[in-house]
């Protein structure tokens, strides 16, 4: 895939002009990104209300009673339940990974098996989580689709 990226202080407004020869799943995503802007959420830190970038989420855990939204500097709360979350958040880049907890798989550094069908994923930013043996399918899913999209990218950028 070929970007093309240009500063023009001249124009009124900014605009994102997509051509492809085929619509498949990371132009879809591109589209879909362009026409959503920027996906922003309502948490809390402290008595303090924040706008943060879902992108910028590890993970969303469920700890007594209320979620807990961790980013690389901070841990927000919300007071949506997890399903919630999970459905404000979409299946493309998160899933869930045990009962109460969801991750993004853009943060996932690597993941590995353990013992009783379980796997362990350590994110960027060093901490390592459980993936639920009820879970991991739904992982693994997530996981090949997203790699199929990265071949094809190269594939179609030759």
């Amino acid at each position: 895939m070929k970007v093309t990226i240009s500063k023009n202080p001249a124009l009124d407004d900014d605009y994102v002009d997509v051509k492809y020869r085929e619509l498949n799943s990371a132009v879809s995503r591109i589209i879909e990104i362009c026409r959503e802007g920027k996906q922003t959420m309502l948490v809390a830190l402290g008595e303090k209300k924040y706008q943060i970038d879902v992108n910028d989420i590890f993970y969303v855990e469920w700890v007594d009673g209320h979620s807990c939204i961790c980013t690389k500097e901070n841990v927000y709360t919300s007071p949506q339940t997890l399903a919630q979350l999970a459905e404000q958040l979409g299946d493309k880049e998160f899933v869930r990974i045990s009962k109460p907890m969801i991750v993004n798989i853009r943060k996932v550094k690597w993941i590995s098996s353990v013992m009783n069908m379980k796997m362990m994923a350590e994110l960027t930013n060093g901490e390592r989580v459980v993936i639920s043996r009820h879970y991991r399918e739904d992982m693994l899913k997530l996981i090949f689709a997203i790699g199929k999209e990265m071949k094809n990218e190269k594939v179609n950028s030759k």
